[in-house]
């Protein structure tokens, strides 16, 4: 079956415009669809409402992590943060590549203020405790980086991906599991005659179960016929007040 994975690009943007352009074109090469900021439109949804609309159509989280936290949402958490937690509260399945070493960036692409560089930090330190990561100190090794991480996750956390509409491979499949459910709970016209075999109902504590010659010989009243049996029922159905079942 052929299968595209939906991949959401994650990272601050304006300090990482060609790193994102270069893993964008990687994952297409890749036979991946690639999601983005780059691709968000103009919306009456807030941006985060957005976003996670987005990662919820999404098989994989991609984390780009470099020397910017990024912008900050009124609550004083970046949206970079905001999307990888909430990847992880949502099991989606989650890659982090962080740069290397952030002291080798040139300045304009690293946190000015305190504050920035102190939840820039607090942030690493998250995606990193107690989680498999890489690192990347140029382009080159980003995407390699990116390659060895996505075909990772697909193999060790199999998603449910995009099918063409056209193909046939997912109506075979679903076809194939109908007919092995219908061949193993479907009574065949032999298994119907050997229940029936018999034309009388044992009648024990008021369970009815199929007469046999291992049973011992009942009394009239314990057995009824099989007409007996329905005329029975359809009587007693008369009788019974309208019972309206209700959820559990």
């Amino acid at each position: 079956m052929s299968k595209k994975y939906q991949v959401f690009v994650s990272s601050t943007y304006k300090d990482l415009k060609e790193e994102r352009l270069a893993v964008t074109q990687f994952l297409l090469k890749m036979g991946f669809i690639p999601v983005g900021m780059e691709q968000f439109p103009a919306s009456n949804m807030s941006q985060m409402d957005y976003i996670k609309m987005m990662l919820d159509s999404c098989d994989y989280y991609l984390l780009i992590l470099a020397g910017k936290y990024g912008t900050i949402d009124a609550d004083g958490v970046g949206f970079t943060e905001k999307e990888y937690d909430y990847a992880i509260a949502n099991n989606i399945p989650v890659m982090s590549i962080l740069i290397k070493d952030i002291g080798k960036l040139a300045s304009e692409k690293c946190e000015e203020t305190d504050t920035g560089r102190a939840l820039l930090k607090s942030f690493r330190d998250k995606v990193s405790a107690g989680k498999m990561v890489d690192f990347y100190t140029d382009i080159g090794s980003l995407t390699s980086a990116v390659g060895a991480a996505v075909y990772s996750c697909v193999q060790n956390f199999p998603s449910k991906g995009w099918i063409r509409g056209d193909s046939t491979d997912g109506a075979e499949d679903i076809e194939a599991k109908i007919e092995e459910y219908l061949h193993k709970h479907t009574a065949t016209k032999e298994d119907i005659e050997a229940l029936f075999a018999n034309d009388t109902i044992i009648l024990d504590g008021g369970n009815a179960s199929s007469h046999t010659e291992e049973k011992t010989t009942e009394s009239p009243c314990d057995t009824i016929s099989m007409a007996g049996a329905r005329t029975l029922v359809e009587e007693l159905a008369k009788k019974l007040p309208k019972v309206e079942w209700g959820e559990f």
